[in-house]
């Protein structure tokens, strides 16, 4: 078994979490945090200011997380379904129910606090985040008119003086105005961003995918013209040798060797491309593989030095880059090199079990490198794995 090799010291730190995922969570526990926003004030007036006996303030403690866990179970289908119009009926249905069941028992008293209605809004202004901009403002506007509205009935039907029912103080208004147009924009700008990071990251995995293609029509182009070229010749030198067979067999015998060898040689120079040594320059090889590597989101440092130009580590590196690309998700790239002996070194992050043995292509090139006098070894240790690829000094 190959020995474990020394990581580099650029790549020495702990493996990161996908930056998708860690978006993910942001986003999700955002919108808890604006849920909780509205109710925590009503959650300390429930608990010690509200003058309620203990049987109703548990209720109204009881509706309030009934009111916030609902909402917030919801919410989830709008994160996971990534994108709107993915919450059922049932949960509007479901909040408006709790809704009128919160406000009646948390309005029936002359001292109770208008704050209350921020936790039924805070529910509100999350799970309207299932409609577009229009629906949701109109979602908002008729949401605040039946709060307000059965507010004011709650309290006319108990005997109150709806006079008495509201805020007289200038800060009571300002902190209940804040909370009403914080959290909606809060929340909507929050889906916005996590519509746009999907976005994103749609567009990356389409570059890489484009960056894929053009390396296939590019070996498609090469083969073309391998082919299409020798195919012509082969074409040309067997209608000559059927035109010279009854008048000069011996020419005609001479031309019939010549189409063998341009078969033989097209049957090599496919094989050769298939095989991937084909003369490419290293320096060329790099900058494909730096192309598609930034394109699939990875970050790539490259340390060549300038007399370093081996086909056969272009060769390794190609691999190496389809090696990435396939079984790994690479945050961090690293391309080294030294002249003597000519070494390639490449080393990335984001392996996952499954990617952390070397496939058939990297053991069938690893057998080309011993046939050609060079070495090519690999390891993996934790979340990064190596190639090291010394091609032939001779």
């Amino acid at each position: 078994m190959t020995e474990p090799l020394p990581v580099s010291d650029d790549l020495d730190r702990p493996p990161r979490r996908d930056s998708f995922q860690q978006t993910w969570r942001y986003n999700y526990w955002s919108l808890w945090i604006y849920l909780g926003f509205g109710s925590f004030g009503a959650l300390a007036n429930a608990l010690s200011l509200a003058p309620f006996g203990t049987t109703r303030r548990v209720l109204v403690v009881a509706l309030m997380a009934a009111i916030i866990g609902w909402a917030g179970w919801w919410v989830r289908s709008l994160i996971v379904g990534r994108g709107r119009q993915v919450i059922p009926r049932i949960a509007f249905l479901g909040a408006a129910v709790l809704a009128i069941v919160f406000v009646v028992v948390s309005s029936w008293d002359p001292s109770s606090p208008i704050g209350y209605l921020l936790v039924p809004w805070a529910a509100a202004t999350v799970l309207g985040l299932d409609f577009d901009r229009a629906r949701y403002v109109l979602w908002l506007i008729v949401w605040a008119v039946a709060l307000a509205a059965l507010r004011c009935g709650v309290f006319v039907v108990s005997g109150g003086d709806l006079g008495d029912y509201l805020p007289d103080d200038f800060a009571a208004w300002y902190l209940l105005g804040f909370f009403c147009l914080f959290l909606p924009s809060a929340a909507w700008i929050q889906m916005w961003v996590w519509e746009l990071t999907i976005d994103v990251r749609d567009a990356g995995n389409t570059r890489a995918e484009l960056a894929r293609v053009r390396e296939r029509l590019r070996f498609a182009a090469d083969l073309h013209d391998i082919q299409g070229h020798h195919l012509q010749v082969l074409a040309l030198k067997t209608e000559l040798a059927e035109r010279l067979i009854d008048r000069d067999p011996e020419e005609a015998r001479r031309t019939i060797h010549e189409a063998q060898q341009i078969a033989r040689t097209a049957l090599e120079e496919t094989r050769t491309l298939a095989q991937g040594y084909r003369q490419v320059s290293l320096r060329d090889e790099i900058v494909n593989a730096a192309s598609v590597l930034e394109a699939a989101g990875a970050v790539v440092d490259v340390d060549i030095p300038d007399g370093l130009d081996d086909p056969l580590l272009a060769t390794a590196l190609r691999e190496a880059t389809t090696n990435i690309l396939r079984h790994s998700n690479a945050v961090r790239v690293s391309i080294t090199g030294s002249v003597d002996p000519p070494t390639l070194r490449v080393v990335n992050d984001g392996v996952t079990g499954t990617s952390a043995n070397p496939g058939s292509g990297l053991a069938s090139l690893a057998e080309r490198f011993a046939a050609a006098g060079g070495d090519l070894r690999t390891a993996h240790t934790e979340d990064r794995f190596e190639l090291v690829a010394i091609g032939s000094d001779t």
